[in-house]
């Protein structure tokens, strides 16, 4: 089974989730709703949510987690501790640096509320930074080049010698490349 973890001011049910649900049934992909930019509440989700879907699939151990953004970062994170392999798309890998300068409201475009990201919100993230990447996990960084929002070179720096690495050219933060890179991820979930 695959689990994808939205990033910030995302959601279960966003563009990229429907489309990898489409795109790699029949395997089940799953999209949990959790507040991304709230530590100790998003770690506690995530958890209890993968906990319960092994639970409900135990015939199925196997697990990708697929994060975006954010949710890459929580997905590097909670790879090792539930033996998932990885695909990180654009992630954030030190979100306490990079949210610093962005705290305050945000209407969430996938769920239609409104977040609130606070300094205290972005100070939290920190306990979680994984350095260096753990190159036991088989991992796959996907990054579009012309991220506006993320500096690719801090991911690429922060995960090398863990898997391998494809940059797109061109491309956004929203990852303009997931048809390209869709038998890459298939590749990895079939390993």
């Amino acid at each position: 089974m695959i689990v994808y973890l939205h990033g910030f001011n995302s959601g279960s049910q966003s563009h990229k989730a429907a489309w990898l649900r489409e795109h790699l049934a029949p395997v089940p992909v799953f999209a949990p709703g959790y507040p991304a930019h709230r530590a100790d509440d998003a770690l506690r989700t995530l958890r209890k949510f993968i906990r319960r879907l092994r639970r409900e699939n135990p015939q199925n151990r196997k697990l990708m987690l697929i994060g975006s953004s954010l949710g890459g970062f929580w997905a590097q994170y909670l790879a090792p501790e539930f033996g998932a392999c990885l695909v990180l798309i654009n992630p954030s890998t030190c979100p306490d640096q990079t949210l610093a300068r962005h705290a305050g409201r945000y209407h969430n475009e996938a769920s239609g509320e409104e977040t609130v990201l606070t300094v205290q919100d972005v100070q939290a993230l920190r306990k979680y930074r994984v350095e260096p990447c753990n190159p036991k996990v088989p991992t796959l960084l996907l990054l579009d080049q012309q991220d506006e929002v993320l500096d690719t070179s801090i991911a690429k720096a922060a995960l090398r010698g863990c898997g391998k690495t494809i940059v797109y050219p061109g491309g956004n933060h929203r990852f303009e490349h997931l048809p390209e890179a869709l038998p890459e991820i298939r590749a990895l979930y079939a390993a």
